[in-house]
């Protein structure tokens, strides 16, 4: 290669990692503006002194920080001039293996329009889970709403009426907004919704989810949405994956509606690290600017049929495309024609042999096979070594960063080592080859995830219509040489794949990552010609890249440490036994350094032989000394036999410091219940009946259990206090709170009736 072929390959290499950088820089989260008016825009900075007091400290539904979130709430709308409402219910829930149930405050703020004939409804839930304060989740979708309602407020009048409804029990399974569908008296107004959510404590605010019949509120979306960061991808993936946010409950009922959150930051997701301190601010004011921008859109609309045809949408730099559904089967059928078109000329030609595809082909996916087979290979080995340690409960990992870099270095050298060893492919064959691969993806997520189509139509359409010049124009030969085409060619799928790459690493799992390396594959085969001029400076660059990914883990493993900053998982609780007048320290993980001074490593049990919850999991034990603690009072309202059956009416009461209560019934007796108004037949499928409640309601409780047969049945109480105070100021900096029960207090009694 001489000088003159060396620069126009490092200018090549260059525009693509241009495109690359420009790319990522699109979707990093605005920093707040700190001369903006803020009397007309949103500000992070105000919204961060509402967190302060919402992220305290964990606010569980049913704890008592959870009522002073609550009662902050309440005090902030009337201070803005709305008439805050509470609606208080009790929800239950019958699942497969357990009835769920919570008492539930959803609190309500209306800020009126001039004409109140539609309504728009902003949501977030303030409740959060127990091992942490929640200033992400969703701590900062409830102070962007506050926000917003302030800028909203100081501005004219909207004209439609727009519901900031704050949902409690979300982490407890969407409660509180199953009960606003299904009993709110405001539920008939709501033309559509805004919810906001996180799932980590950094990132850009995505668009990540939408109704069905999205087409109208997408383009509506892509007009006013600042900074935009969203691909219909990824809203068919939330669809088909085993998550749940409150938008799932208002999507059941068929309200228009779209969906934010950030989620970048996985290692402080429900631990204590989601608090104030580690929260992005930039993230805040992403999110807080959707908010309001949406608000102030939508609040001004006429929502009448705004259910259209499904679109197809992505953002591009700084913009939302978006397109109807209708459109992806011609566009995929001009792709395959084109295809057809541009490999049959270019056989003809002799650009390319069948042959040459053929193997072309082969290429591709024995890079395909080797690359996943290596770093799933590689992962095993690192994960055996040192990461496991560094992974949480919630499945995050500490510098899962490097992991992925390590991935993508080590797929592109064994792409360059075996594509270099067919020598008889050209270039034409081996982008015709990709093309092909492309093809049959487009084909079959036209058919099946039809969100997702536009990563490959439109690089697959621009590469065709400039291969198809190239050979119409007779010179097949230059492209390869052409820094322009060539650039052209890698344009759309670097700006495409790359970002939506770094979202896919920031929320799928790092196990999940190499299979990823499929599209990486391809992608490199797509721009083979870009390659082939990698190659061409010299046989050290497959080497060095594999020396640099080495690098990279070297240093994940010298950063492998736990400290105060990165700490890991320990679990530890306290269980008494009232009755037995015994107690136990008990582990759902393997002991550690730690909890090895409470906890025998060879007494091995399972929760639900320690406590009354259908939770099937391997638990270690200890002797702990038996300390005195109050259940909820448990009153015997009256029992009645009837038809062969018993029927037994208990009254659950007190209990302000008890965050959750439990309750087992054995030997597939329990044939109904009654948790308040709500009834139930249980299926005889449950030979055990388990019962979880989130909070004991002031006014108390009323359970009306129908029991097969007269003879006595014992009904097994729990009641769960948070947290353990001797377990929370012993546990080392290096260790984080972590799993189900962690330093709770859980109390057990037995009554037979």
């Amino acid at each position: 290669m001489n000088n003159n072929q060396k620069i126009k390959t490092i200018m090549i290499l260059s525009f693509a990692f241009l495109f690359a950088c420009i790319s990522l820089y699109t979707i990093i989260p605005p920093s707040p503006d700190k001369n903006a008016d803020i009397s007309k825009n949103f500000s992070a900075d105000r919204a961060i002194q509402h967190l302060n007091h919402i992220a305290k400290a964990a606010h569980p539904s049913g704890s008592v920080e959870n009522e002073k979130v609550r009662n902050y709430l309440i005090e902030q709308l009337r201070l803005m001039g709305l008439r805050p409402e509470v609606e208080h219910s009790n929800h239950a829930s019958l699942y497969p293996k357990m009835l769920t149930g919570g008492d539930m405050y959803n609190v309500i703020g209306k800020l009126e329009g001039t004409s109140s004939d539609h309504a728009i409804m902003m949501s977030a839930h303030y409740d959060s889970v127990q091992q942490g304060p929640g200033a992400s989740d969703d701590g900062s979708g409830v102070a962007a709403l506050l926000e917003t309602i302030r800028v909203l407020q100081s501005g004219p009048p909207l004209k439609n009426d727009i519901y900031f409804i704050f949902t409690d029990g979300e982490e407890q399974g969407l409660m509180g907004a199953k009960e606003f569908w299904t009993k709110s008296k405001h539920k008939q107004k709501m033309d559509l919704i805004i919810n906001l959510e996180a799932r980590g404590t950094s990132g850009p605010s995505i668009m990540f989810q939408t109704s069905d019949q999205n087409g109208w509120i997408v383009k509506e979306f892509a007009k006013v949405a600042p900074n935009p960061v969203t691909s219909s991808l990824l809203g068919n993936l939330f669809e088909i994956m085993p998550n749940d946010s409150d938008l799932t409950v208002s999507n059941e009922n068929k309200i228009p509606g779209l969906n934010f959150a950030y989620g970048d930051g996985w290692t402080g997701y429900h631990t204590p690290h989601d608090d104030v301190k580690h929260l992005d601010i930039r993230s805040l004011e992403h999110q807080g600017q959707n908010a309001l921008a949406m608000a102030r859109h939508f609040g001004q609309m006429e929502l009448n049929n705004i259910k259209k045809e499904n679109a197809v949408y992505f953002n591009f730099f700084g913009v939302v495309i978006s397109y109807s559904y209708y459109w992806i089967y011609p566009l995929t059928g001009l792709i395959v024609l084109l295809f057809v078109m541009v490999t049959t000329f270019a056989v003809k030609k002799k650009g390319a042999t069948y042959k040459g595809l053929g193997m072309g082909l082969l290429a591709i996916l024995l890079a395909v096979i080797a690359s996943i087979l290596a770093t799933v290979l590689i992962w095993m080995g690192v994960n055996a070594l040192w990461a496991e340690k560094m992974t949480l409960f919630s499945g995050a990992i500490y510098d899962s960063l490097y992991y992925q870099w390590a991935f993508l270095l080590f797929t592109a050298s064994i792409c360059f080592l075996i594509w270099r060893k067919f020598h008889s492919i050209n270039e034409w064959e081996m982008t015709l080859s990709a093309i092909f691969l492309g093809v049959i993806f487009l084909v079959l997520l036209t058919q099946f995830l039809p969100g997702a189509s536009y990563l490959f139509a439109w690089p697959l359409l621009v590469s065709l219509l400039v291969l198809g010049w190239a050979v119409w124009k007779n010179k097949m030969d230059k492209i390869s040489s052409n820094s322009w085409l060539l650039s052209l060619i890698s344009f759309l799928p670097v700006v495409l794949f790359i970002p939506l790459l770094k979202l896919l690493f920031t929320f799928f799992p790092i196990s999940l990552v190499p299979y990823l390396m499929l599209l990486v594959v391809w992608l490199l085969a797509l721009v083979f010609m870009h390659c082939k001029q990698l190659f061409q400076l010299g046989q050290w660059v497959p080497y060095t890249l594999i020396g640099i990914a080495v690098v990279v883990l070297a240093i994940s493993f010298f950063r492998s440490t736990p400290n105060a900053d990165r700490p890991i998982d320990s679990n530890l609780f306290y269980v008494v036994d009232q009755d037995k007048k015994q107690a136990q320290w008990v582990t759902t993980q393997q002991p550690d350094d730690w909890t090895k001074k409470y906890i025998s490593t060879a007494n091995i049990s399972n929760i639900k032989a320690i406590l009354p919850f259908n939770y099937d999991k391997k638990a270690w034990v200890g002797n702990a000394p038996v300390r005195n603690y109050q259940m909820p009072k448990i009153k015997l309202v009256k029992t009645k036999k009837k038809q062969g059956n018993k029927r037994v009416h208990i009254r659950l009461s007190g209990g302000t410091d008890v965050q959750n209560m439990y309750l087992a019934i054995p030997d597939g007796r329990v044939q109904k219940i009654k948790i308040g108004k709500e009834s139930f037949t249980i299926p005889s499928t449950m030979q055990t009946f388990y019962y979880k409640q989130a909070g004991v309601p002031k006014q108390g409780l009323d359970v009306m259990v129908e029991i097969k047969g007269e003879q006595p049945v014992e009904f097994t109480f729990g009641a769960e206090q948070h947290p353990d105070p001797e377990i929370r100021s012993n546990r080392p900096s290096h260790l984080i709170t972590s799993g189900l029960f962690d330093e709770s207090i859980l109390v057990i009694k037995r009554i037979t009736y």
